[in-house]
């Protein structure tokens, strides 16, 4: 909790709001409410985190977007296509693509080549700094966390049990974090790889000129890696005596 508290202070949102906040879902859940409530257009943050990924993904594969070296092309804002535009209404054609390319490039996941053309910056939509892209992209990821716990711990008969493990030490050698921060995103960039490629090749198919709602639904996996301080570490150390155990995601195998 204190963590979510944190968050909302640093994205900016007033003492008022947070509060107002907590108490409209603590009134929503005393009346047992389950309805969701869908935010206007306007009250979501700019792009979106799946959208620019899916930009910078089909920027480094797909042939239109490539030189013979098969590097990334300078694409205008607008114009003849290929252009960015195009590009992020191909990834969703219900979006703002201006939205997105502005957000794109505050979040420094473009760079400017000339007036209204642009560069990738990286191969992947990761952030440094608390733009509206990095905002959208944690406000989801806890959602998504929440709602595959949620599912997996429900009575229905018919859930569909997800993966929801991790691996984990209490007393990491320290000269050891960075090794495992190189580790951890290798291995974790080899499986993202995989999965992604699955499913792009079981995407519904969609004409350019016909969309059917509700033809597809959101999945996906979520992979990240974790330090804990170290006077965080050495309390639970003592707290535990230094025993030794099976990591859940060991566990759940056995």
């Amino acid at each position: 909790m204190w963590t979510v508290i944190t968050f909302m202070v640093r994205t900016g949102m007033s003492e008022a709001s947070i509060r107002n906040v907590f108490l409209h879902c603590v009134s929503r859940i005393r009346r047992g409410s389950k309805k969701v409530p869908v935010a206007n257009k306007a009250d979501v943050a700019y792009g979106c985190d799946t959208i620019a990924g899916a930009v910078l993904r089909a920027w480094h594969r797909f042939p239109k977007y490539l030189d013979t070296a098969a590097r990334p092309i300078c694409l205008r804002e607008d114009g003849p296509e290929p252009n960015l535009v195009s590009l992020v209404l191909s990834q969703d054609k219900n979006t703002d693509p201006k939205a997105v390319i502005r957000s794109m490039l505050n979040a420094g996941l473009l760079k400017k080549r000339a007036p209204r053309s642009y560069l990738p910056a990286k191969d992947s939509a990761t952030v440094e700094s608390l733009d509206p892209l990095a905002i959208d992209h944690i406000a989801k990821t806890v959602m998504r966390l929440v709602e595959t716990a949620s599912q997996n711990i429900s009575k229905s008969r018919d859930k569909l049990q997800l993966i929801e493990r991790y691996a984990h030490v209490p007393d990491l050698t320290k000269t050891e974090a960075r090794a495992f921060a190189v580790f951890s995103r290798q291995q974790g960039q080899a499986c993202l790889d995989s999965i992604e490629d699955w499913l792009e090749s079981r995407q519904v198919k969609q004409s350019s000129r016909t969309v059917v709602a509700g033809r597809g639904i959101n999945a996906g996996v979520h992979i990240f890696a974790y330090l804990g301080s170290s006077a965080s570490a050495r309390k639970k150390a003592v707290q535990s005596g230094l025993r030794r155990r099976a990591t859940p995601s060991r566990e759940a195998r056995v």
